[in-house]
């Protein structure tokens, strides 16, 4: 008999999960007038996951070639992305939160509830990064600078008229890693091996179950497939144990000596301290992963192609030196500045970018109707490699009679040939 019942048992389950997927699908916002490039379905876009990540780039360079200045949208297995114009790019980039939300297209994209712990629209570490982090960037200077000499020293051990080989990418993921922690945890934690390489392989972690839980409704990923897919017990017992001596020693010495100590830290966990808003290690730790998420695999990125564009163009290896050695103040190394530029403009990390999630129904300047629930984002790529956008902006900076809007064009970095 319970034989017998088995097949029905599966049947109904699965006519279960075709109802909630469709319940799922008739939530989603109306884009029905936005013409479609690549995959015509979502269904379809299902089919080709393996080679996706090559299909959407064709698919964009293909909307952005057909569509010009218009909104086109492409499949992204679960959802719908409408790509900008670069028209848009500053109404977007002014929107508030409540109206175009950086959080919670984060929050969508890397299901941080499940691989983090912790939702992005907790946004009380803002403050103190637009406070704390700004007032002391003169003072921090010095450490982050201090920093990236030893690592550089340890990673690269660089010897005076010497070659040697380096893996690049390893070299910069640690002397990133070792930087950005010097601000966030301060001495000794960010020397310590065990903390970096926790640093360094969460994201890697996060990124890959993210990209698993996408693969499901919400309903399902919420649910049932978080348990399974994500490792979140596991890191954050592994962080706390890292991390836990550092945040107990910072207190106890708070409430033997008070609010000012001699030798108190300067970073983002003491600050965090000093506000009493959190003194758990769990929530901590989860904090300081949360910053460094974004700090340490960016920016090794960045340093990672500007060595191999500068192992590529020696020539440029010289013009550099001297600039760093003649100007003093980093903010006017223009040379420097122009070089990671054009490493990041060629170099970019994603096809689409500035990714946002429309908050309420708004219309474009070209007359498009974006419903609430859109998930909207820029062609960064094409943007950074549009010949005819850059062709354009160079007429512009050399006019004989520049006008305000020439010379907000003007960037003060140089332009080079990568």
């Amino acid at each position: 008999m319970d034989f017998l019942l088995t097949p029905y048992l599966i049947t109904g389950i699965c006519a279960a999960l075709v109802v909630a997927c469709s319940f799922e699908l008739l939530k989603r916002p109306n884009l029905d007038h936005i013409p479609v490039v690549g995959h015509s379905s979502l269904l379809a876009s299902y089919w080709f996951t393996k080679g996706l990540e090559v299909d959407l780039a064709r698919s964009v360079q293909e909307g952005c070639d057909k569509h010009k200045s218009r909104a086109f949208r492409v499949a992204n297995l679960t959802h719908w992305v409408v790509c900008l114009h670069r028209s848009d790019l500053e109404r977007v980039m002014r929107a508030s939160e409540d109206h175009l939300s950086s959080f919670k297209a984060t929050g969508n994209s890397l299901k941080t509830k499940y691989t983090f712990g912790m939702k992005m629209d907790d946004t009380r570490h803002r403050p103190l990064i637009q406070t704390r982090l700004t007032r002391n960037l003169s003072v921090l200077y010095a450490d982050v600078r201090d920093e990236i000499i030893a690592a550089c020293n340890e990673f690269l051990e660089p010897k005076y008229n010497e070659w040697k080989p380096v893996s690049v990418l390893n070299a910069t993921l640690k002397i990133a890693s070792r930087a950005s922690n010097r601000v966030i945890v301060g001495l000794p934690l960010c020397r310590n091996s065990d903390w970096l390489d926790f640093n360094i392989n969460c994201p890697r972690a996060v990124v890959g179950e993210a990209r698993t839980l996408r693969l499901f409704p919400n309903f399902m990923s919420d649910r049932l497939v978080a348990k399974f897919v994500t490792n979140l017990s596991e890191r954050t017992n592994q962080g706390v144990a890292l991390i836990s001596p550092s945040i107990k020693e910072r207190l106890q010495r708070m409430e033997a000596e008070g609010a000012d100590w001699c030798d108190k830290p300067n970073d983002y966990l003491q600050w965090w301290l000093d506000t009493s808003q959190e003194t758990c290690p769990v929530l901590l730790m989860r904090r300081m992963l949360s910053v460094n998420f974004p700090a340490v695999h960016s920016t090794s990125h960045t340093f990672c192609q500007a060595l191999l564009n500068l192992a590529e163009n020696p020539q440029y290896a010289q013009v550099l030196r001297d600039e760093v050695e003649e100007v003093k103040a980093l903010s006017k190394m223009q040379k420097v500045d122009g070089f990671f530029k054009e490493t990041q403009r060629f170099e970019d990390m994603s096809v689409l970018g500035l990714t946002r999630i429309a908050m309420n129904d708004f219309t474009l300047a070209d007359g498009t109707f974006i419903p609430q629930g859109t998930i909207l984002a820029f062609p960064v790529y094409e943007m950074h490699h549009d010949d005819a956008y850059l062709k354009a902006q160079m007429h512009l900076n050399h006019s004989d009679s520049p006008t305000s809007e020439t010379r907000s064009l003007r960037a003060p970095s140089i332009r080079w040939s990568l």
